[in-house]
């Protein structure tokens, strides 16, 4: 007696296709979450490594430069083109240029809308960051007023993800170790 072959039922094939349909929905919820968190950890590295560009450029070409966060998505990378030097006093007196992306070429100012959309830097906006010749960070609230050059201040940068997940990158008082 030959066997017959049997397939599967209209029953058995639809209770498959349900249950593939829920898997899916599952994963790319679970997906989606990690996603965002993907995004999140890239934008703050890539903040905290332009925050450390900077600093490097204060030390190797000793005038002070500046991460200047414009927006909740945008930040640029400054250096003063000379500044008073006189003890307790760390004004610009030059005038503050862009420094150069060394990635892109061109002005160093980022958008993170572009590359990390739902990133956005929750705190710090309108604020500066600066750093001496050695290296020493000075927290600007207004990126025009005069530092002094005897008080190293840290800063704390929060950068969210859709409002819901947050990371700080943090830049130590006097050292300016910068960590996330």
């Amino acid at each position: 007696m030959p066997m017959k072959s049997r397939g599967f039922s209209t029953i058995e094939l639809v209770i498959i296709i349900i249950l593939l349909g829920i898997l899916s929905v599952v994963a790319a919820t679970q997906l989606g979450k990690y996603y965002g968190g993907i995004k999140l950890e890239n934008a703050t590295m890539k903040i905290a490594s332009d925050i450390r560009y900077a600093q490097n450029r204060a030390t190797t070409t000793q005038k002070r430069s500046q991460v200047r966060f414009l927006t909740s998505t945008t930040y640029d990378v400054r250096y003063c083109t000379s500044y008073d030097a006189t003890a307790g006093i760390c004004n610009c007196t030059g005038t503050w240029e862009p420094a150069r992306d060394p990635s892109k070429g061109g002005n160093f100012q980022v958008d993170l809308s572009s590359d990390f959309s739902g990133v956005t830097i929750a705190t710090i906006v309108g604020h500066c960051t600066e750093f001496d010749s050695l290296g020493r960070p000075y927290y600007n609230a207004s990126c025009t007023d005069v530092n002094s050059c005897n008080s190293s201040l840290g800063a704390t940068v929060t950068v969210q993800y859709s409002g819901e997940s947050n990371k700080s990158i943090v830049v130590q008082i006097q050292t300016g170790m910068v960590s996330y």
